[in-house]
């Protein structure tokens, strides 16, 4: 039911937006950062029900809890980037967006060489 509302204020918003953008195109654009908003809040809203599911994960993992930390930290940045990306590109700075996309994959990129470093010495240490 969440995602039927969710994707009505999203609609109507925009529809919104592009009619006040007739007149006045900044007027569109905070339609559109509110509407951003109102969906961060639905984001956050499902996050913290994953992150109860995660306190039962750390139980499991317990010794390698640092890899799901890593996990979580990049699909937070995964987030945020494109929730800037999208504000950037609405506002018609197209290019911008491109950077903080590319700044995102490059970050999660440079988490996930701890796992992959430990990964490798894992396979070394069973080849021998």
């Amino acid at each position: 039911m969440d995602m039927i509302k969710a994707g009505t204020i999203g609609v109507i918003a925009i529809l919104f937006a592009v009619s006040l953008k007739a007149y006045k195109a900044e007027y569109g654009l905070y339609v559109a950062l509110a509407v951003c908003l109102i969906m961060l809040e639905y984001i956050m809203r499902y996050f913290m029900q994953i992150l109860s599911g995660i306190e039962v994960l750390r139980e499991y993992l317990q010794d390698h809890y640092g890899y799901l930390s890593l996990l979580l930290k990049a699909v937070g940045a995964t987030y945020a980037c494109e929730f800037c990306a999208g504000i950037c590109r609405d506002a018609g700075y197209g290019g911008v967006a491109g950077q903080m996309e590319m700044l995102g994959k490059v970050y999660i990129l440079s988490m996930g060489m701890p796992i992959l470093i430990s990964l490798m010495e894992s396979i070394q240490t069973i080849a021998g």
